[in-house]
């Protein structure tokens, strides 16, 4: 794995963190401003909306264990395929379930910032 790769899953870490900890400064620092984020339901949010609905606990991330993760970067651009166990609650009800994911960073100066993201469930065997 080449420093750049390692910086690219260090980011994706960062920003899973963030997000389980409701950490909204450094979710909102993670992200770029143009954010395409795609979730596992085909929910389309822009970053405004992604974090809008993050802050009013829709849904909120109680766990994200992501593993089985390659990160590939051409350029400025790094990109992650992965999977991640999601423990999450939304509208009072918990959910466990794994996801596929795809997310496809930026970098801008220093900082790898997420610019896309779409996940996929995976079928319960």
């Amino acid at each position: 794995m080449t420093e750049s790769e390692a910086d690219v899953l260090r980011a994706d870490d960062r920003r899973f963190e963030a997000m389980r900890k409701g950490d909204f400064a450094a979710l909102d620092a993670s992200l770029a401003d143009d954010l395409t984020y795609v979730h596992s339901t085909a929910r389309l949010e822009s970053k405004a909306e992604h974090l809008g609905n993050l802050k009013a606990g829709k849904p909120h991330y109680r766990g994200i264990a992501p593993r089985d993760r390659r990160a590939r970067v051409h350029g400025s651009i790094g990109i992650v395929n992965g999977v991640s166990d999601m423990h999450v609650e939304n509208a009072g009800k918990e959910q466990r379930f794994t996801i596929r994911y795809l997310a496809v960073y930026a970098k801008t100066g220093d900082h790898w910032r997420m610019i896309a993201w779409q996940s996929t469930r995976v079928p319960e065997a």
